[in-house]
Parts: C-alpha cells; sequence; structure tokens
C-alpha cells in the first residue's frame, strides 16, 4: 500500500510539475505573439504615416510648382507689354492677388537694391529666416513682412529689374492643407527646410526657428538628444521612420513623451523641404494592448474551462485506477519477491565477478614483476652461451615459455580493465587475432569446433586491441548460442583485400584514402537468421533470445567499434543454415616491427633513471644495460629519485606505475617544472583510461606494458629523443 501511496504522490508531483513547464512554456509564446502582434501593428502604421508623409510632400512639390508657373505667367506677360510699350506698369498683379486670395496675400517687386517697386499691401520684407534655392533665378523663402507676420516667399530674379515675389498667406495654407490630417490623439505634422528651420508647425510661435537651437532658447533645460539624431537624418534628405524621445510643445508644461516621427524629403529644384509626421507611440500601444488584452482574455476564460474538464477526467481515471490497483497489488507483491530473490543471486554473482576482476589485476602485477626477471635472465644466457649447446636450448625453452606467459596474463588484464584504454596504436593483425581466438577457444563448448584460418603477412592497422578482442568474442559468443547443444563449426578467416571487395555488399560509394584492408571473416552452421531480423541485429536492445538471456547491445557494440576503427561490418545469413559476419579494416602501411636494439642504435650515450620497488627487477635490468654499454641508475623510492635528480645529469626516468602505494604519474607530472628536458615514462601492468590522458595532456611522455626489457625502455627512449 505504501507503494502505492508513493506512486500516486510521485505522478502528482509529475502533474504538476508538467502543468507549471506547460504554464512557462505557454507564457513564453503569449509573450513572443504579442511582441510580434505590437510589432506588426506599430509596423503597419509606421507604414501608413510614411506614405502620408509622401502624399504631402507631392501636394507640397505640386502647390509650389503651380506658384512657380503663375510667377513665370506674370514675368512674361510683363516682358511681353514691356516690349510693345516700353513700359512695365504689373498691371496684372491687382487682378493675380484677387482671384488668388484664398492663399496669396501679395506680389512684391523690387529693384536690384531691394527697394520696393510694386505692392498690393505695400508691406515689404524685414527679415529673412529661411532660404531654399531652386534655380539659380528662385528662391523659396520664410520671411517676415512690415506688418509683424511671417510668410511664405517664391522669388524670382529679374534682369535689369530686380526681382518678383509671390507671399504665400502661411496660416491659411497650413489651416486648410496641413492641419486637418490627423494622426492620433496629439499628432501633428511639421514642414521644415534643409537646414532644420520650422516653416510649418502647429504652434505658430515655432514658426521661423531652428527646430534644436530654437527650442532650447523657447524651452531650456530639455533633453534633445534623440531628436537631434533624427533632425541630422532629415537635414541629409534621408527618409524613414524613427522613435525618439521628445515633448509636447503645444501642452502646458511641455510634457516628455515617446514619439513617433515619418519623414520624407521634398525635392524643389536644386534644393529640399522635410515633411514630417509626428504621432504619440502611446497613441499606437495602448489601443493594440487593449485588443490584446481582450483577446488573451477569451482565451484564458477558455483554456480554464479545457482545463477544468481535464482535471475532471483525470479525477474520474484517478478514481478509476483506485479500483484496479487493490486487485493489482497482491501480483505486484509477488513479482517483486521473486524479483528480490533473483537480484540476490545477480548482485553474489557480479560479486564474484568485481572479486576477480581486483584479483586477476593484482595477480598481472605479481606475475608481471615475476616474468620481467625470467624473460630478462633467459635472454641474457641465451646471449652468453653457444647456439648449439644444450643450456641454450633450455635457456631458449624458459625464454618462450615466459613469452607464452606473457600473453595469457595480457588476455587476463584485457578481460579485468574497467577502464579500456581509448588510444589507437599500430597493431600487427595476425597477432591480435590469434590472442582473441585463445579467449574464444576457453569459453567454446566441447560440441562446437574453432577453426581459423590466416593469411596475412605482417599487416598492420590502427586500432584498440581490448576492444578488438570484445568484437571477435561477442560475435563468437552469438554463434555459440546459435548452434546451441548440437554439433557446429565456428570458423574465423582473415586476409588481405583490395578496396574493391567491398563493393560486393552494394556500398553507395567505395571509401577514400585506404587501398587495402583487412578482412575478417566469423562464419557458424548454427540455425540462421530471418531477413526481418537480419535487418534488425545492429539495433540497440534487439535481441532474439528468451527474456533476461540477453541484452541486445553486443551487436550494437560490434558496430560501434568497427566504425570507430574506419572500417565496415556486414552480416549474411540463411535460416537454417548458418551465418557469416564479414569486418573490414583499413591496413595501415606502417608495419609493426620488433627491432633490437644495439649499442649502435643508441647514439650519444644516455643515463637512465629507473624507479621501481622490486630489487629482482632492478637487478636484471642492470646487468642488462651493463651489456649495452648505457648508464643506468636505480633507486626503490621516489625521495631516492628527486635526490638522483639532483646530483646527476639524467636523460630519461622510467618508472613503475605505483612505487610503494604511491603514483608514477604523479612523480612524472612533479618532474615538469624542475626537469623540462627529462624524459618521463611509466611502467604500466595495465594500460587505464587515466594513463591515456595523462600522456595526452602531457604529463608523461611515454608508457610501455609490463613485464619489460632494456630493448623495450631503449626502444621508447629513442622514439621520445627523435620526436623532441
Amino acid at each position: 500500500m505504501n507503494n502505492i501511496k508513493g506512486k500516486r504522490k510521485y505522478t502528482g508531483i509529475v502533474i504538476c510539475c508538467a502543468m507549471a513547464a506547460i504554464l512557462i512554456i505557454f507564457c513564453f509564446l503569449t509573450y513572443g505573439i504579442w511582441n510580434d502582434y505590437k510589432d506588426a501593428i506599430i509596423n503597419n502604421q509606421k507604414k501608413q504615416m510614411l506614405l502620408t508623409t509622401q502624399s504631402m510632400g507631392e501636394n507640397l512639390k505640386v502647390f509650389i510648382e503651380g506658384y512657380q508657373e503663375d510667377l513665370n505667367t506674370i514675368y512674361d506677360t510683363e516682358e511681353e507689354n514691356y516690349r510693345k510699350t516700353g513700359n512695365r506698369d504689373w498691371s496684372m498683379i491687382g487682378d493675380y492677388v484677387s482671384n488668388h486670395r484664398r492663399f496669396v496675400y501679395d506680389v512684391i517687386v523690387e529693384d536690384k537694391r531691394g527697394d520696393m517697386i510694386k505692392s498690393m499691401k505695400g508691406y515689404g520684407v524685414v527679415k529673412t529666416y529661411s532660404v531654399t534655392p531652386i534655380s539659380r533665378w528662385e528662391q523659396f523663402l520664410q520671411c517676415k513682412l512690415e506688418n509683424g507676420d511671417l510668410y511664405l516667399v517664391l522669388k524670382r530674379d529679374i534682369p535689369d529689374v530686380g526681382s518678383i515675389s509671390i507671399v504665400i498667406n502661411e496660416r491659411n495654407y497650413y489651416k486648410s492643407l496641413v492641419s486637418k490630417i490627423r494622426l492620433g490623439t496629439n499628432g501633428y505634422v511639421v514642414i521644415k527646410d534643409s537646414t532644420g528651420i520650422i516653416l510649418a508647425h502647429p504652434q505658430e510661435q515655432q514658426w521661423g526657428i531652428n527646430v534644436i537651437s530654437g527650442r532650447k532658447e523657447m524651452f531650456p533645460g530639455v533633453d534633445l538628444t534623440s531628436l537631434k539624431q533624427m533632425i541630422d537624418k532629415q537635414n541629409r534628405g534621408e527618409e524613414g521612420v524613427s522613435e525618439y524621445f521628445s515633448y509636447w510643445w503645444v501642452d502646458p508644461g511641455v510634457p516628455e513623451v515617446k514619439k513617433i516621427s515619418a519623414y520624407s524629403p521634398v525635392q524643389i529644384g536644386d534644393g529640399f523641404l522635410v515633411i514630417s509626421a509626428v504621432i504619440d507611440y502611446n497613441d499606437i500601444y495602448i489601443p493594440v494592448a487593449a485588443g490584446f488584452f481582450k483577446l488573451g482574455l477569451v482565451f484564458f476564460c477558455a483554456m480554464a474551462i479545457v482545463l477544468g474538464l481535464v482535471i475532471y477526467i483525470g479525477d474520474l481515471r484517478v478514481q478509476k485506477r483506485k479500483d484496479t490497483e487493490q486487485i493489482t497489488y497482491l501480483l505486484e507483491l509477488n513479482k517483486i519477491l521473486e524479483e528480490i530473490h533473483q537480484s540476490e543471486e545477480t548482485i553474489a554473482h557480479q560479486q564474484r565477478l568485481q572479486i576477480m576482476g581486483t584479483m586477476t589485476g593484482g595477480i598481472a602485477h605479481e606475475f608481471n614483476n615475476l616474468l620481467t626477471p625470467i624473460m630478462g635472465y633467459a635472454e641474457l644466457l641465451m646471449l652468453d652461451l653457444p647456439e648449439q649447446s644444450e643450456n641454450h636450448d633450455n635457456a631458449t625453452e624458459i625464454y618462450e615459455a615466459s613469452t607464452k606467459a606473457k600473453e595469457i596474463i595480457q588476455q587476463i588484464s584485457c578481460l579485468s580493465r574497467k577502464n579500456m584504454e581509448t588510444a589507437f596504436k599500430n597493431l600487427q593483425g595476425e597477432k591480435v587475432l590469434k590472442r582473441a581466438i585463445k579467449m574464444v577457444s576457453s569459453v567454446c563448448p566441447p560440441n562446437i569446433r574453432l577453426k581459423e584460418s590466416f593469411t596475412l603477412q605482417e599487416e598492420c592497422f590502427l586500432g584498440n586491441e581490448t576492444q578488438m578482442n570484445q568484437v571477435i568474442l561477442n560475435i563468437c559468443v552469438n554463434a555459440i548460442h546459435a548452434i546451441g547443444h548440437r554439433e557446429g563449426t565456428i570458423c574465423v578467416s582473415c586476409k588481405t583485400v583490395d578496396r574493391e571487395d567491398l563493393s560486393r555488399h552494394k556500398l553507395s560509394t567505395l571509401p577514400e584514402g585506404w587501398e587495402h584492408y583487412i578482412r575478417i571473416d566469423v562464419k557458424d552452421d548454427g540455425e540462421g537468421m530471418s531477413d526481418e531480423v537480419l535487418k534488425q541485429i545492429f539495433d540497440p536492445f534487439f535481441t532474439t533470445k528468451k527474456n533476461g538471456k540477453g541484452t541486445g547491445l553486443g551487436l550494437s557494440l560490434v558496430e560501434q567499434i568497427i566504425h570507430s576503427h574506419k572500417g565496415y561490418i556486414f552480416a549474411e545469413s540463411t535460416l537454417g543454415k548458418g551465418s557469416i559476419f564479414h569486418m573490414y579494416l583499413p591496413v595501415n602501411e606502417q608495419k609493426e616491427r620488433e627491432e633490437e636494439i644495439k649499442l649502435v642504435d643508441v647514439g650519444p650515450v644516455l643515463r637512465i633513471l629507473i624507479v621501481d620497488d622490486n630489487p629482482k627487477v632492478l637487478r636484471l635490468l642492470e646487468k642488462s644495460f651493463s651489456r649495452l654499454d648505457v648508464p643506468l641508475t636505480s633507486c626503490m623510492d621516489f625521495e631516492e629519485a628527486r635526490k638522483i635528480l639532483k646530483e646527476q645529469e639524467v636523460a630519461a626516468v622510467v618508472t613503475e606505475q605505483y612505487v610503494r602505494g604511491k603514483s608514477g604519474v604523479d612523480f612524472c607530472m612533479s618532474l615538469q617544472g624542475p626537469y623540462p628536458g627529462v624524459l618521463r615514462i611509466v611502467m604500466a601492468d595495465r594500460v587505464t583510461k587515466e594513463l591515456v590522458e595523462a600522456k595526452k595532456r602531457r604529463m608523461i611522455d611515454e608508457y610501455i606494458d609490463k613485464p619489460v626489457s632494456d630493448s623495450a625502455i631503449l626502444k621508447a627512449v629513442m622514439n621520445l629523443k627523435d620526436l623532441f
């Protein structure tokens, strides 16, 4: 019952967490939708404002061009009259002003000195605020007349006379054609020249002032930074829409507000004016937010109703589950008891395997220490005794037997490693396969014959021997299970093939980079597999074995290992006749050679320091190196080694992986600063992942497998010497 209550509590927590996650995701989605919706509305409004300024700009341009034509007509008429009568009376000016009095306030004719020749109102120009050049003869001005009002003036120079100007009533123009355009609550339209002088604005007291400097005088203390940035763009004749912080100049107190301004240049001849439409940002934002809030409220109400229905249906399902849980409780209890019994047996088996693995690692260490003097002294005897003597044959037998023992220890170490080395080495294919076959033969039952057929000639591949042992072992164990209790045969063959051999497996493209491959075939005459099963054998967790008899990871791991070796694996099978696995590993052209190290190969005399807590190993190495005339110093702990390094010049330090419980890797790492030129080599019973990482991070320079010999140590030192 406690288990059931725990499951209910756990289910409730999961549901709450799921609902919280859904709510958070929904909030993020809502926020994103809101931003997209808001940006879309505001961008559309900006486009409309820009279209408005463009349209008003076209109207202003047509307006000015119309008065340009009127000015030219007046001038041409007076010129024609002057040619006929020899007199300029400017008689048509009165009729023109009367007929265009909606916007035309006056027409002024001045001589070259600026004195008035003709005017209907009689007011001359007192001050000019803005000048926009149209052509060599024409200008568009903003001027103050003697009556104190500001007007827009279209002026044309007349050769031999002076100038003629049409004075436009700016107030009537703004009220009739500009101020009626509504933009939001407080929006308005401004007309400026290319230097920032205001020609038209809702507040007439701002006419004729500079947008920046004039407003600073009118409203001291205001911040016009963002406004100035926008005005600079307008003065350069740019077109666009800007968001900026400014003030409502027409409101009491001049409140600060965020604005949106769309602006377009109006090209009139050689110069241009600027039409700017300004609106309060909140005039767009607040209606959009209100509409979205209402839509969201409706959506949340709908979601609340749906959530209520889901909770109600969930409550019904929980109630139904409570009714069925009581029935299934006893069945689950019985199943748990069975699982506990099986778990106890599994744990006991795993403990035994763990103890065996630990013991195997210790046994390998002790055997390596024993094999080192056996192999070393046997080799010394072989060198000292005549080759045809009986004692030489006896020493050879001892050496060969110890070599076989070394291979057995290496196989045991491969099976006991918890952290397999990840570094790839140049491996001789035939040697690796023979060692793997020895492991397979140890698990092969008497009813199954294990055959091997190798036709390699020292071909090598870059790989990891432990992983390749696992590949061969996994495939052969599957073959053993496929044969079962009847008589059967497993054949492991190996040969070198060309790259074209892969084409028979219907590869879409042949691989580049390797011309030759080592092909390993593992064939059995077991029960075979159907086509449906064959398609799935490399899928993780797929197995045809009974429940509890297989994990379905063996062949999946095999495929991963082969691919990590840049190889290929294929399977063929016929139901009732057996299966065959083809593995291709790219050939490394560099052959693995075990060359004898001679004194002539050593080059300059190198002093080597060896640290090992086994005196037998040290005595053997001292004799072996003395035979090669290579200076050797040995010691049995790290403190003594440090003293030697201070007193003698040493080229390389070779240390046991662990000396009296202390790490050889840590000792090597401590030498990196004081003795940067000293080579650091570790003798290892088994190559662990930590040891490979230490070499990769340059904590050590190299590691060699035990049991060691003088040739193995010298070969490592010479290789490192050449490298550095």
